[in-house]
């Protein structure tokens, strides 16, 4: 038998295996490659791109307040926070070690650290913003996972001066209080973005900033550094001396309605605003209202005048002090027997005030009220404004409208009252109060202006020319001659106010003196309102004793600051046209006086002019006019009052607007 046999050849054979796995090896690699580098490239692409780029926004700065003069007033400055990255701690016993070393250098407690660190989050804060010298020892101790970043802390250089204006931002640049809540959003930037690159253990290593550029804005605000000084420094001794609950001074351009100052007593320190008690960051200009007592006799002389009811020679029988009316007793201070409608408000007298308000129909009085700001918001661009009280006519009672025509039954805010003044003696016009004058960006350049804003028509340019004229008979010989600076025209009214009492009725301990009035002799014209709220007691405390003093004391600073001090003598002078004109009034003058010999001028004041109101002043002179700085007048040679020829040289200086 024959038998066929076949030899196998194993190396052929395993070669032919290992071959064939090889081969199906690279269809599985090729195919796997095709599919991560066709077919999932892009998920991959943005999965890889995700694992090694980090996005980080930074903080940007938050916008500044700036006065008038682009004094700062609110500003960010940049500083050190300190965090940690608990993941990255390995044990309990590193993370006591940190928290001790922690616990000394920032002196904070260490058990709150350690809470901190042993958190399973990715970040945790340790301390914001400290100071440079902590942060510097934070990273000279290379703690593992604590680290230290910039943020902006708000600063305010100028720590109490104008605080219930300004008000103040928190830990986050979230504005609380004051102008930075009202302006929040105009103030707050948005954060920058900047894209990374991590390393191996996620460590920001390479960066990348985009062309964003953070878009501030800063806010310049009406008030002047100089005059809210004066303003506070007044009050503050005011309230000492007086020993008083509170007060609360403005001082408000009667042409526009720009707040110039706000001070309010007691106040507290911005940068430090948490360590103060709630009563002291009350801003009492807005949200405190009160009845405003004698000062209110103003707008009933308005009303009376506006309305053709009176005529300022009548004469009202004022009862000798005491006048019974619908079952209750009105009462003087001091006892007339007649007084002509001047002398009710250069006196002061209640009983006449209750005469007058019989000539006027309740809508009458009720809506010449409204029409000056009474009972309504003024919408001043500050938080927390209340409106008072203005009964419709239809509520009220036999003895409202008498009541009222001398300051009761009736409550207002401080900012109503300045500005419903500044109305009754600037010819009439309602004004709304401002703060904001313009935005600007970052650069400087301004993206938004605010102008005056003119609401309405109160009384007529003739009415109010006449109330102006009773007002300064008040100052030179009725109740506020404590106001009276020689020299200078000054109107005003005072006003003593009993405050209500909680078991019902009137205090006969607890008082409110005030005091309104306005230099009418600057230019703008400025309105100066002073209260002083429930001093302590004492024979002869009344508006005129209390608070009209102050009044002075700010308007002679007012007037310093221009560089027009008062003349002691009250020396008048005479122009041309034979008119007597007060020294401090016409040095405010902005138009040249011709002076008594041919060719000669009485140098008027410049300071606060802009370049075009000087140089238009100077041409009717015919001088040569030379021009250091650009802005409005801070300087000028001639000083103002001296005498200067036609051809004569003249030299201003600018540094930017002031009064």
């Amino acid at each position: 038998m024959f038998r066929n046999k076949l030899s196998i050849n194993w190396m052929v054979v395993r070669i032919a295996i290992v071959a064939m796995v090889f081969g199906v090896a690279a269809i599985f690699l090729i195919a796997r490659a095709y599919q991560l580098q066709v077919v999932n490239s892009g998920s991959l692409k943005k999965k890889a791109e995700k694992q090694r780029a980090m996005n980080i926004h930074l903080e940007a700065r938050r916008g500044f307040i700036l006065d008038r003069t682009g004094e700062q007033l609110a500003a960010s400055l940049e500083v050190d926070s300190v965090y940690a990255r608990p993941r990255k701690l390995a044990g309990k016993t590193q993370r006591i070690k940190i928290a001790d070393s922690l616990s000394k250098i920032l002196d904070m407690d260490k058990k709150e650290i350690l809470s901190k660190i042993e958190e399973d989050k990715p970040f945790v804060w340790i301390k914001r913003r400290v100071s440079p010298f902590t942060a510097e020892k934070i990273r000279k101790s290379n703690l593992p996972g604590i680290y230290t970043d910039p943020e902006y802390q708000r600063f305010y250089p100028l720590k109490n001066l104008a605080a219930h204006t300004i008000g103040f931002a928190g830990i986050d640049s979230k504005g609380l209080e004051g102008l930075e809540l009202f302006y929040d959003k105009l103030l707050k930037t948005d954060p920058i973005p900047v894209a990374a690159q991590k390393d191996n253990l996620g460590r920001p290593i390479i960066f990348t900033t985009s062309d964003q550029t953070a878009k501030r804005n800063d806010i310049h605000i009406t008030l002047d550094r100089n005059i809210q000084f004066i303003a506070e420094r007044e009050l503050e001794e005011a309230v000492n001396r007086e020993r008083a609950k509170s007060g609360t001074v403005l001082a408000v351009d009667a042409d526009s309605g720009e707040i110039l100052a706000l001070a309010v007593r007691p106040t507290y320190n911005l940068n430090v605003f948490e360590h103060s008690a709630a009563s002291s960051r009350r801003n009492r200009a807005v949200a405190d209202t009160f009845e405003p007592g004698s000062t209110f006799k103003v707008f009933l002389a308005a009303t009376a005048l506006d309305l053709g009811k009176v005529d300022r020679s009548e004469s009202f029988f004022v009862n000798n002090g005491l006048y019974r009316y619908n079952g209750h007793e009105i009462h003087d201070v001091s006892p007339h027997k007649n007084l002509t409608f001047d002398e009710i408000l250069i006196n002061s007298s209640n009983i006449g005030a209750v005469k007058v308000s019989e000539k006027l129909t309740k809508n009458e009085y009720y809506h010449m009220l409204k029409n000056f700001g009474f009972g309504t918001l003024t919408h001043i661009d500050l938080p927390g404004e209340r409106p008072g009280l203005l009964p419709a006519p239809n509520r009220w009672s036999v003895l409202t409208k008498a009541n009222i025509a001398f300051g009761q039954g009736i409550s207002v805010n401080p900012i109503q009252l300045a500005l419903g003044f500044a109305a009754a003696v600037n010819g009439g016009k309602l004004y709304k109060p401002r703060l904001l004058t313009k935005i600007t960006n970052a650069s400087g350049e301004k993206v938004f202006e605010n102008p005056p804003l003119l609401l309405r028509r109160t009384i007529t340019e003739e009415s109010s020319a006449a109330l102006v004229d009773i007002l300064r008979k008040t100052v030179t010989q009725g109740t506020a001659k404590a106001a009276a600076i020689p020299g200078v025209d000054i109107i005003g009214k005072t006003g003593t106010a009993q405050k209500a009492d909680s078991s019902g009725g009137y205090s006969k301990e607890r008082f409110l003196m005030s005091f309104v009035g306005a230099i009418m002799s600057t230019k703008p014209r400025i309105v100066i309102l002073v209260i002083i709220d429930e001093p302590a007691a004492g024979n002869d405390r009344t508006g005129g004793k209390v608070a009209a003093p102050v009044f002075k004391k700010i308007a002679e600073g007012i007037l310093a600051l221009s560089g027009n001090a008062p003349c002691p003598n009250g020396q008048l002078v005479n122009s041309k046209q034979g008119v007597q004109t007060p020294v401090s009034k016409l040095l405010q003058n902005s138009e040249p006086i011709a002076g008594k010999m041919i060719g000669e001028w009485i140098m008027p004041d410049l300071k606060g002019s802009d370049l075009r109101q000087v140089v238009d002043i100077c041409g009717k002179i015919k001088c040569d006019l030379s021009i250091d700085g650009v802005g409005h007048v801070a300087r000028q040679i001639p000083k103002p009052g001296d005498i200067i020829r036609e051809g004569g040289a003249i030299k201003v200086s600018c540094s930017g607007g002031v009064y």
